[in-house]
């Protein structure tokens, strides 16, 4: 008789994100939550602005921001980090959460197999 895996209840979710220091989202679905210990690094995001266009980087992270003219907050995350090496952003400063005069841009959750490994697990 196989065991089924037990789906992670949202308390245990969220007292692992607490543990780490990672915000629990607004929605505080299980889904959402799950998504933020797969992708999220703990430590305060990123506001960031584009420094350049992102037309030659069609294979690189930083090709999902879309503005010069926008900033954007993006998590602690290995996403965060490959945008940031690139040198194509301007870090303007890092906070815990979104500013309203920022742009939320999440890890997508395809992101380590579009990008390679893109979580910290």
């Amino acid at each position: 008789m196989s065991q089924q895996k037990k789906k992670p209840t949202k308390a245990k979710l969220a007292s692992k994100l607490k543990k780490q220091g990672i915000p629990i989202p607004k929605s505080a679905s299980v889904d959402d939550m799950q998504h933020r210990l797969d992708h999220w690094l703990p430590g305060d995001g990123y506001v960031v602005r584009l420094l350049r266009g992102t037309s030659r980087y069609g294979h690189h992270p930083v090709s999902l921001l879309s503005s010069k003219k926008e900033t954007y907050w993006i998590p602690n995350s290995a996403m965060a980090h490959d945008m940031i090496e690139s040198r194509i952003l301007l870090v303007m400063d890092r906070t815990p959460e979104p500013s309203q005069d920022t742009i939320f841009f999440d890890v997508p959750s395809d992101y380590s197999e579009r990008y390679g490994d893109g979580s910290h697990n």
